[in-house]
């Protein structure tokens, strides 16, 4: 615990049903003082959170804010710290974050240039192309796939791809469902296993520790039960591909498939945390707590090298969320045991 830490709330925006997720934020925050709470917020009152979580308050949506409402807004509820946890958001509060570090105030967030490469998928693409974890070849017009492959894919530029993505189609489905799109673009599907890689970037643009976990059971792009695992060279090649968008700062989460051939393919970063987060956060990796010790400028107290924990799991079950270390007959008696 650190000594003589003022009384200020967290606010953890767009609280929605990130029930758990709050509470892991909670835990973090809890273990740098006790006088630091989490406030959730959201602009709408009667979200699944408000009626669960201790501490809610509604707050307008990012649309009618500016400078002084939102300075206002925090100031009013005691706010020091901010953590951003939906994409639409992320300009927003990269856009505003010297402002309001110049009001005391500190926000977990990467600079708005590195949010704009990891938003706009193609973007994203020709920046990663050639990057230790090469990113999947992204097209802005079906004419222009590679060849060689029986399924695409097809997903709006920008913006949250799972409720309007076209999965597995044949080539001659592929113009249908783009038509449905505002601004579609175009991948080969590739074919394989999928994990999530999590990390923590300081102001130095330094990683400190990865998190691996497999998405077993994934429902609309959360995963529902994830496991984490140790692979030193993925790892490493992660830190490098990391290192090639400057200005990626404190929680990252990547998405990547491995193929037939255990060659990596990066399908997105994702500059916060995520619906499984809390399981790297049970794993060693305080992001949370080094975000605030570093906005304390307590940064002597963030390991460099942490101690991070495999062979956890997260299930997640009726909006309910367990996360419980594997035992050694559960990994015999199921599949994982070939992941």
């Amino acid at each position: 615990m650190v000594d003589q830490v003022d009384h200020f709330n967290i606010l953890f925006s767009s609280l929605s049903a990130k029930v758990a997720l709050y509470k892991s934020v909670k835990k973090e925050a809890e273990t740098i003082s006790s006088n630091i709470n989490v406030l959730g917020v959201d602009s709408d009152e009667s979200c699944i959170g408000s009626k669960i979580v201790q501490n809610f308050a509604t707050i307008p949506a990012i649309g009618e804010l500016n400078r002084e409402s939102l300075l206002h807004f925090c100031k009013k509820h005691k706010i020091r710290f901010v953590i951003p946890t939906r994409d639409g958001e992320l300009p927003f509060w990269a856009e505003y974050q010297d402002f309001l570090f110049s009001n005391q105030i500190g926000v977990m967030i990467s600079t708005r240039k590195a949010i704009h490469i990891c938003e706009d998928k193609y973007s994203f693409a020709e920046h990663l192309k050639k990057a230790p974890i090469p990113a999947i070849q992204t097209s802005l017009s079906s004419s222009s796939l590679p060849s060689g492959y029986d399924h695409f894919v097809v997903k709006e530029r920008k913006g949250t791809a799972s409720c309007s993505i076209g999965i597995y189609l044949k080539q001659q489905d592929i113009l249908a469902h783009s038509k449905k799109l505002k601004d579609p673009i175009f991948q080969p599907q590739i074919m394989g296993r999928e994990f999530s890689a999590e990390t923590w970037i300081d102001q130095n643009g330094r990683c400190h520790g990865v998190v691996l976990r497999w998405r077993i059971n994934v429902v609309n792009g959360e995963s529902h039960k994830s496991v984490t695992f140790k692979n030193a060279i993925w790892e490493n090649k992660l830190i490098e591909t990391f290192k090639m968008i400057s200005g990626l700062k404190g929680h990252i989460l990547a998405q990547v498939m491995v193929d037939q051939n255990e060659n990596l393919h990066l399908i997105e970063i994702n500059p916060r945390l995520g619906g499984a987060s809390p399981l790297a956060l049970s794993s060693g990796l305080n992001s949370v707590r080094w975000s605030i010790l570093e906005f304390l400028e307590l940064s002597n107290q963030i390991p460099r090298d942490p101690l991070l924990t495999d062979k956890l799991q997260l299930i997640k079950k009726n909006g309910n969320v367990r996360i419980e270390k594997i035992s050694s007959s559960t990994q015999k008696n199921s599949h994982l045991e070939k992941l």
